[in-house]
């Protein structure tokens, strides 16, 4: 392949999609807005050495991708201790164990013989479970899907917010490792700090023209930019009217993270605040050794308005210090991470897509292809559907070149 492919966008979408065109033989440009890579994939270290993840973090089950291209970059993983499907349920909701094991057992099997689309909340009615239980499931739920449970899909309760036990590593000193290996293997073909800002498109190829004028021609586009901010992009022609309606159906998930440093180390695990809708986990790093932070997690737009996320962390560093009295917290290190305000996104990750909406969003459109966690399928909201959705979209750009 000795054609030109634009990919607009250095997400973990972006990346893996120039990464396998280049690797076929493609000369490829990636711009990004963003002065980095790596998009909603950003880790950091705090002053006390800790790693934190300012977005994506987790690992889960059956994230092959992953996996495959964390090994193939040369980066191993922390298994983390704790369990991303396993957190203490507190808030005086009166769940216990069995109880809780109880209600999953039956949420399962009733998603195995469900039949169209339902709500979490819808399913979790419908079941004879604890009420405690119930409320412990929809505040995981709420906060995994960083929304509303009567948007949710209960098909959600099997994946993303699923109740278990399996590991869930995260990549050895950072997730963003995964975006600066793919960058480094592309080398000068990543341009940073640039959006684009006009594409003229038609079967004789692309134009991409960024903010600061710069102007590629290619024989190829591969989109992937969340479909949230992609109507910023000026097309010429516009986009077909049945792409621009799928783009405006995708929903959104809100959600924020806090990182307190710990003075002292803590045992590894993790617990919920059920009525406050978040979650907090102590976990290993290098070594297998206790990492010195605590890390939360708030999901939906209710949570973050009941801890007053807008105003700074003062409202969940007090949330924080009655649910976990036994951390010793050093809140004047404290920090904030949230996407509402990230003008390249303004939201976490994509609520789960009906199925007729997610072929919609990856169908090509002329010499356009289309990637990001939004169109994962199955994995959608995760790296695993990042890199999936990446890949997927080299594979139409190869069809749209043969064709051309």
């Amino acid at each position: 392949m000795s054609r030109r492919v634009a990919v607009i966008g250095a997400g973990l979408a972006g990346l893996a999609a120039a990464d396998e065109l280049a690797r076929a033989g493609a000369e490829v440009e990636v711009i990004e807005a963003r002065d980095r890579v790596g998009g909603r994939t950003w880790s950091r270290e705090l002053k006390n050495g800790a790693v934190i993840e300012m977005g994506a973090e987790f690992i889960l089950a059956g994230n092959s991708a992953v996996r495959e291209l964390a090994a193939a970059l040369g980066l191993g993983l922390w298994d983390k201790g704790m369990r991303y499907g396993d957190r203490e349920p507190r808030g005086g909701i009166g769940a216990t164990a069995e109880g809780l094991a109880g209600a999953v057992r039956a949420a399962d099997r009733a998603l195995a013989e469900l039949e169209g689309r339902r709500s979490v909340r819808e399913l979790l009615d419908s079941l004879e479970i604890d009420d405690g239980a119930r409320e412990a499931i929809l505040a995981r739920a709420e906060i995994s899907s960083a929304s509303s449970a009567d948007e949710i899909p209960a098909g959600d309760l099997a994946g993303l917010a699923h109740i278990d036990t399996e590991p869930a590593p995260s990549v050895a000193g950072g997730n963003q490792g995964l975006a600066l290996g793919l960058a480094t293997r592309l080398g000068d073909a990543v341009r940073l700090g640039d959006p684009a800002a006009m594409i003229e498109w038609g079967t004789g190829g692309v134009r991409v023209e960024t903010g600061s004028g710069h102007g590629s021609v290619a024989d190829a586009c591969v989109l992937a930019v969340p479909a949230r901010v992609i109507n910023r992009i000026d097309f010429a022609p516009q986009l077909p009217a049945g792409k621009h309606d799928a783009l405006a159906r995708v929903g959104y998930g809100h959600a924020a993270k806090l990182f307190v440093p710990l003075h002292e180390p803590a045992p590894i695990g993790a617990v919920m605040n059920v009525p406050e809708r978040y979650w907090c986990w102590t976990a290993s790093g290098p070594g297998d050794s206790a990492m010195p932070v605590v890390s939360c997690f708030a999901g939906s737009p209710a949570a973050l308005e009941r801890l007053e996320v807008v105003h700074g962390p003062g409202a969940w560093l007090n949330s924080l210090a009655a649910l976990r009295p036994d951390l010793a917290l050093d809140p004047g290190d404290a920090a904030l991470s949230t996407w509402d305000d990230d003008q390249w996104i303004g939201a976490a990750y994509s609520i789960s897509p009906e199925h007729g909406l997610a072929a919609a969003l990856a169908e090509p459109v002329g010499p356009l292809a289309f990637a990001g966690e939004h169109i994962g399928g199955t994995f959608n909201g995760l790296m695993e559907g990042a890199i999936r959705s990446g890949r997927a979209a080299a594979s139409a750009v190869a069809g749209i070149l043969s064709r051309g």
